[in-house]
């Protein structure tokens, strides 16, 4: 590391002194033999960082020799030690995040037509309620210390990391769909969030919410009408309550105006009404209608009395926002069974939509589900199918249906597909009718990820986004792109910048994304981060360039060759073997990461699952789907070609993401941490000398491809104190990750689920 430190001082003051405080609590309740165990361990692992993978793994194997006959008590709250350690840290740099801004305007003449966020559970990882609960309330005290010193915080920071000491990490009961849903709301409809969304919305720039929980069938076997109630129920509940909330304000304000008992009873009688909609029942549509109607009235005795308060306005905007008074969802179900569900009605996603038709009467269904999402669209018969079913239960084509491509055939053909399904039915008119000309489809990222590779997986997306930008226009179409991103790298997420930069400019016209487990709590959990959020991209919309998808025969051929070597690998036998028996993948049925199946059930084939998937390589410290095959396929090309790659470099918006999203990786990595894995596994000696060697060539042709690609000696050159971070976080992971190896030998699924949230906090890093 550089002796310059590019980390503020500010920041490194309050993580030294919260980790200081922090070894108090942990002296308190765990007594200070453990204490002093905990401290050794965590200043030897300070010898190790940036070492070299050798000086690493025997690092780890001492460790090993340690702890490996240490009671399971103790392994837990050695663990919890250094999991707190590295979540206060998280806390100590989201609090300073926020302080610097404090100030964060969004000055534009122009905005994207709208900016819509999806919301979902998916996680890949899953702290407690109870855990987040505390945490939240820590990073409001550092916060306050930023203003008013640290010394006026410390003890009742004292008293919550005490706390936090006592409690789960993890999540030790599956959680339920409502679960999820409260988890969520609880952060994105958090009063903060509710009155960011309204004042951007007097500006000009709307930002809208739906979320999936609650509506997301494919796969899930507890999804259904029940989840979908609840969901629209705890929505309108938090809703409800911001503009109870607003109303007694103004009534108080107008209170002692003794002329207006007028407006104070009108302002009574809404409440009253408002109240009538706590839970969202069949004919919901005509009861919000009404409830609506009388809030017009209301506003217009208050705008004639001179009384217009801004919480009146504001409670316009909510519902302007918010039409059906709930987070609309987005409901998905897989092509086969919506085709199955044309012939069977008693199936999930026939009963739902039936019941959407039940509870919107009075308003439009979209109010409440913004949209039907295809999984695994490969045909325009599966298009024209999920019309039928809505035209059956909901009388007529009344919601979206949106064509989700998310493995290389959907992608390659979806041009195809549309091209098809526009013959087949007269989209055009009933889109334009309906909805004003738009046009959805979702892009996975995640499955084709998986499938192919990062890079592969970006190029097929990114050809994809332009070839159907360029079908939909021609077709006087409206294009809205649903971006299947937002969590990890390896599923598509990334800094806002790097992910937009080689979208074309629809995309930014209407920009939407998901929003994936943790990032939601990282994102949207304080107002000034999501106005952050929001500037980047209105910055980036006043910006844009025009771009091409610099297609060239030098990166398809490079692209070719990752995927292949991508492929190869993980559809062979000897490495899925090696993935069960040396990662926690066949182990990851016992986290409670969330309510959806951890892996679908495949009886003697080998499940590839984005969510574990990716788990299991980020707990080991490889991250292997994005660099995989990279350097083989840099190595194999010839000098001339490796030139036209570096002018590839710098005139593609999309390479040039991926080589930071390769490099943040790189800095993140763990090779000696891998090797242990790999070493403590029941291969056989040979095998696992064969897979040391094997992952360890591969590893060091891709540092080759990365340096002379970019010139770069740094990882992460463009975020220089984000790879400072990283450095001094990543060794204090290691402990974590040797009393993994321990719980998985003693098939402990308590201590393994505190392990995996632990190396989670410490991997969450996202710059």
């Amino acid at each position: 590391m550089s002796s310059a430190s590019q980390i503020a001082p500010e920041l490194k003051i309050l993580v030294s002194q919260s980790v200081k405080l922090l070894g108090v609590a942990i002296q308190e309740v765990y007594g200070k033999s453990l204490y002093q165990e905990i401290e050794a361990l965590r200043l030897s692992m300070k010898k190790v960082r940036g070492e070299k993978s050798d000086v690493v793994y025997k690092s780890l194997e001492n460790v090993y020799k340690n702890l490996k006959g240490r009671k399971t008590e103790d392994l837990h709250k050695i663990a919890k030690g250094f999991a707190l350690m590295l979540e206060l840290i998280n806390s100590c740099e989201a609090a300073f995040r926020v302080h610097k801004l404090e100030d964060v305007t969004i000055e534009s003449n122009k905005s994207p037509y709208s900016l819509v966020y999806v919301f979902t559970s998916h996680p890949t990882e899953a702290r407690s309620r109870a855990f987040l609960e505390v945490m939240s309330k820590v990073e409001n005290l550092l916060s306050q210390s930023l203003h008013q010193g640290f010394e006026s915080i410390a003890e009742e920071l004292l008293f919550l990391l005490k706390i936090a000491v006592r409690i789960d990490l993890a999540n030790n009961k599956r959680p339920q769909v409502k679960d999820e849903a409260f988890q969520i709301f609880h952060t994105i409809l958090d009063d903060a969030i509710l009155n960011e969304q309204i004042r951007l919305r007097k500006k000009g720039i709307d930002v809208f919410f739906r979320t999936w929980v609650g509506g997301d069938k494919d796969g899930h076997p507890k999804v259904g009408p029940d989840t979908m109630i609840q969901s629209m129920n705890l929505s309108r509940g938090r809703l409800i309550k911001f503009m109870l909330d607003k109303l007694s304000e103004s009534e108080k304000e107008i209170r002692h105006l003794l002329d207006q008992k007028k407006l104070l009873a009108e302002l009574s009688k809404f409440k009253l009404k408002l109240k009538t909609l706590n839970k969202v029942l069949t004919h919901d549509g005509v009861k919000v209608h009404k409830v609506k109607v009388e809030f017009e009235k209301l506003l217009k005795l208050a705008d004639k009395e001179k009384l217009l308060s801004p919480a009146l306005t504001d409670i316009q905007e909510l519902m302007w926002l918010y039409p059906a008074l709930v987070l609309p969802l987005e409901i998905r179900e897989d092509s086969e069974l919506i085709h199955e569900a044309l012939k069977k009605p008693q199936m999930t996603i026939a009963r739902m939509l039936k019941l959407l038709g039940r509870i919107s009467t009075g308003m439009a269904p979209k109010w409440y589900v913004r949209g039907f999402v295809i999984s695994m669209c490969e045909s325009s018969d599966d298009i024209l199918a999920a019309v039928k079913l809505t035209q059956l239960h909901l009388k007529k084509f009344i919601i979206p249906v949106v064509p989700l491509f998310e493995n290389e055939a959907g992608l390659k053909n979806g041009v195809q597909i549309l091209e098809e399904s526009f013959k087949k039915f007269n989209f055009q008119t009933e889109h334009t009718k309906q909805w004003g000309g738009r046009f959805e489809v979702m892009l996975g990222y995640s499955d084709s990820s998986k499938e192919n590779g990062v890079l592969s997986a970006r190029l097929l997306v990114q050809e994809a986004l332009y070839d159907l930008d360029k079908f939909l226009q021609k077709k006087k179409m409206v294009p809205v792109f649903f971006h299947g991103s937002g969590g990890s790298i390896s599923r598509g997420g990334g800094s806002v910048k790097e992910q937009i930069a080689w979208w074309p400019q629809s995309a930014l016209n209407i920009y939407k994304v998901t929003v994936q487990g943790e990032m939601v709590q990282r994102s949207f959990h304080r107002n000034l981060i999501m106005r952050s959020q929001i500037k980047k991209i209105v910055d980036e919309f006043n910006h844009y360039q025009p771009k091409t998808t610099h297609k060239s025969q030098i990166m398809e051929k490079f692209s070719s060759m990752t995927q292949k070597e991508y492929r190869d690998l993980v559809t062979n036998k000897e490495f899925q073997h090696l993935v069960e028996v040396a990662t926690p993948y066949n182990f990851l049925n016992l986290l409670k990461i969330g309510s959806r199946p951890t892996k679908r059930n495949q009886t003697g084939t080998f499940s590839l699952r984005a969510i574990p998937w990716i788990l299991c390589w980020t707990q080991t410290r490889l991250l292997l789907p994005i660099w995989w095959g990279t350097g083989t396929s840099w190595s194999l090309l010839s000098g001339k070609e490796k030139e036209e790659m570096r002018k590839a470099y710098d005139s593609s918006p999309l390479l040039q993401s991926y080589i930071k999203n390769l490099g943040f990786t790189f800095a993140k990595m763990e090779m000696g941490v891998w090797e242990f894995q790999l070493l403590h596994s029941s291969l056989t000696s040979e095998e696992k000398n064969h897979w040391k060697k094997t992952f360890q060539d591969e590893y060091q042709r891709s540092l080759n491809f990365f340096a002379e690609l970019t010139g770069n000696k740094s990882f992460t050159w463009f975020r220089p104190w984000l790879g400072e971070s990283i450095f001094f976080r990543s060794s204090m992971i290691h402990p974590i990750s040797v009393i993994q190896k321990i719980s998985l030998e003693r098939r402990d699924a308590v201590l393994l689920r505190e392990t995996v949230t632990g190396i989670a906090c410490g991997m969450l890093t996202t710059g």
